[in-house]
C-alpha cells in the first residue's frame, strides 16, 4: 500500500476545504481517504491562550480567536509552546493513520507556520521551531498552494473573526509559496469543479516531474 499525504496550503477563503472534499470524493474511487486539518493553537497552547485571555494586560487583537496579544519578550517561549503543542496533532492526524492510503489536509503544518507568524511576527520563520516546522511539513507531505485575489478572499470571509488578518495572511502565504516554489492553484475566478481540475492537473504535472 502506498501512503500519500497531501496538504492544501493557503489563506482563509481560498477554497481549501471545498477542494479537499471534492478531491477526496475523486480519489476515494480507488483509495481509502481521510481529510485532516491543522492550524492555530492546539492543546497546551490553546489552554494557555484561554487562560491568558482572562488578564487585561494580555488582551489584544493579534489572535482573533482568543483575543490576546503575546508580548514581544514572551514570544520565544510562546513559539516553543506552539510547536510542541502542534506535534501530537500532526502525528495523529497525518502520520499515524496508516489505514488510509491517502490523507488530504485542508490545512497543514505550513498553515500553522503562517498562523503563528500572523498572530505574533514573521521572525518565527527564522527560529529553531519555525525551521523545524518547515522541515517536517516538506518531508512528510506534498504541499499545494491554494490562493485567490485578496479582494476575493475578503468578500468570501469578510464577516468571520479572521477577516482582519487576511491582508497579512495573503502577503506571508504568497512569500512562503514563492520561496518554496510550490505548485499553485488560483481559485479567484473559477468554479469549485474548475479549481478541482486545476488541482488534479498540478498534481499530475508534479508526479511527472518526479518521474
Amino acid at each position: 500500500m502506498v501512503h500519500q499525504r497531501l496538504c492544501l496550503f493557503g489563506p482563509d477563503g481560498s477554497g481549501k476545504s471545498t477542494l479537499a472534499r471534492l478531491l477526496a470524493n475523486y480519489v476515494s474511487r480507488d483509495n481509502n481517504v481521510r481529510i485532516s486539518w491543522i492550524r492555530g493553537s492546539h492543546m497546551a497552547a490553546s489552554l494557555l491562550a484561554r487562560f491568558l485571555a482572562l488578564f487585561p494586560s494580555m488582551r489584544g487583537a493579534d489572535n482573533p480567536y482568543y483575543g490576546i496579544s503575546i508580548p514581544r519578550n514572551l514570544r520565544p517561549l510562546w513559539w516553543f509552546l506552539e510547536f510542541i503543542s502542534v506535534l501530537p496533532n500532526w502525528f495523529f492526524r497525518f502520520i499515524m493513520p496508516s489505514f488510509y492510503e491517502t490523507v488530504i489536509g485542508e490545512r497543514g503544518l505550513l498553515d500553522f507556520l503562517v498562523w503563528v507568524c500572523v498572530t505574533t511576527e514573521p521572525v518565527f520563520l527564522r527560529t529553531l521551531w519555525g525551521r523545524a516546522t518547515l522541515a517536517l511539513s516538506l518531508r512528510h507531505c506534498r504541499n499545494v498552494f491554494i490562493i485567490a485575489d485578496l479582494k476575493v478572499l475578503i468578500r468570501r470571509k469578510g464577516r468571520e473573526p479572521t477577516a482582519r488578518t487576511l491582508p497579512r495572511q495573503w502577503v506571508i502565504y504568497n512569500a512562503l509559496a514563492r520561496y518554496l516554489n510550490l505548485s499553485r492553484v488560483d481559485t479567484s475566478s473559477s468554479t469549485p469543479i474548475q479549481s478541482l481540475i486545476k488541482l488534479i492537473n498540478e498534481l499530475n504535472m508534479a508526479k511527472q516531474r518526479q518521474n
